[in-house]
C-alpha cells in the first residue's frame, strides 16, 4: 500500500505550517505497514528547526512499520536537513555547516536529562548570544531544563526531540523541543477537574507563574513563563502546539486558537530575535 502526501509551498513557523505538520500526524494515524511518501516537488521552504516535529511523525510511523520516503526535495532544502543532522541522523547523507547556523537535531531519551542542558549550554544558547553564565542565560536553561523533566514525569513519553536554525538574514534563532505523549490539555485539565477545557485555554493556564500540574502543590510552572517573560522582552515569538490547542505570544500579545487536527504531544517552538537579545541586569532568575 502507498500514501503520497504533498507538502506545501512553505512550512514556516506560523499556525499555517504547525496546521500542516499537526494534519500530517491525523492523516496517518489508522495506517499500517504503507510507504508513505512526502512530495515535496511544490516546496521551496522549509523552516529548518520544524524538522524536529517531522522527526517526531517519522519516529511514529517507523513503529508501526510504515516506510517514509521524502521525494524531489529541492536543493536548498536538502542541503540544509544535511547540515542540521537531519539526514544523518536517518542515513541519507551529511553536509558540513560552514557557517555554523544549525542547532542540530537530536532525539533524547527522556532520562537523559544532563545530556539534553549539555546540548542546550553548547548549541543552543550560543545562537542566542547569550553566555552560559549569566543571570538571564541560566535562568534560560533552567527553564528549557524543566520543560525537557516535564516530558517525563507529565507528558509520560520516553523521547524529546529538538532541532534549531539561525538565521542570518533575519537575525533570530528559532529552537524546537517535541514530544510524543500527554498532552498539556490532559493535564491541566484532570489538575482542574474540567474536563471541558479547551486545549488551547490549558496552555494558556500553564504559562502563568506558578501554575503546575504536579501533584501535592509541589513547586512549579516557572519553566514556562520563564521563557515567555524572556521572549517578551526581546522581542521573541512563543508558540506552544498540544492536543487541539494553538497558543502563541508575540510581544505582551496572546494569540490563541482551535486547530482542526489534533496533536498527539506538545510542541513548544522558540523564535528569539537577537538584535534584542537580554543583557546581564535582566531579573529573569529565581
Amino acid at each position: 500500500m502507498e500514501k503520497v502526501i504533498n507538502v506545501p509551498s512553505k512550512v514556516e513557523n506560523n499556525i499555517i505550517g504547525f496546521s500542516f505538520l499537526t494534519n500530517l500526524f491525523n492523516e496517518t494515524e489508522e495506517l499500517e505497514n504503507t510507504r508513505i511518501i512526502l512530495e515535496f516537488k511544490n516546496t521551496r521552504w522549509f523552516e529548518a528547526n520544524l524538522v524536529a516535529v517531522l522527526g517526531a511523525w517519522i519516529e511514529i510511523q517507523r513503529s508501526k512499520k510504515n516506510s517514509v520516503a521524502l521525494s524531489r526535495v529541492s536543493k536548498s532544502i536538502r542541503r540544509v536537513f544535511m547540515k542540521n543532522g537531519f539526514y544523518e541522523h536517518y542515513k541519507l547523507g551529511s553536509e558540513f555547516d560552514v557557517f555554523d547556523s544549525t542547532i542540530a537535531y537530536k532525539i533524547f531519551d527522556s532520562n537523559e536529562q544532563d545530556i539534553f542542558i549539555k546540548y542546550v549550554k553548547e548549541n543552543v544558547m550560543p545562537k542566542i548570544r547569550l553566555q552560559v553564565d549569566t543571570k538571564v542565560a541560566k535562568g534560560f536553561i533552567t527553564s528549557l531544563g524543566e520543560i525537557f523533566i516535564n516530558v517525563k514525569f507529565h507528558a509520560d513519553s520516553k523521547e524529546v526531540i529538538t532541532c534549531g536554525q539561525y538565521y542570518h538574514t533575519h537575525k533570530k534563532v528559532c529552537f524546537t523541543i517535541v514530544d510524543i505523549g500527554k498532552t498539556i490539555g490532559d493535564n491541566v485539565k484532570r489538575k482542574l477537574g474540567n474536563p471541558y477545557l479547551d486545549d488551547y485555554e490549558a496552555i494558556d493556564w500553564a504559562t502563568q507563574y506558578g501554575n503546575t500540574t504536579k501533584e501535592n502543590d509541589e513547586f512549579g510552572g516557572i519553566g514556562l513563563h520563564i521563557i515567555s517573560e524572556f521572549l517578551e522582552k526581546n522581542g521573541g515569538i512563543f508558540q506552544i502546539i498540544s492536543g487541539n490547542g494553538y497558543w502563541e505570544k508575540a510581544g505582551s500579545y496572546i494569540f490563541k486558537e482551535e486547530l482542526n487536527s489534533y496533536f498527539p504531544g506538545t510542541i513548544v517552538n522558540i523564535q528569539s530575535s537577537l538584535e534584542h537579545t537580554l543583557e546581564d541586569k535582566s531579573p529573569l532568575i529565581f
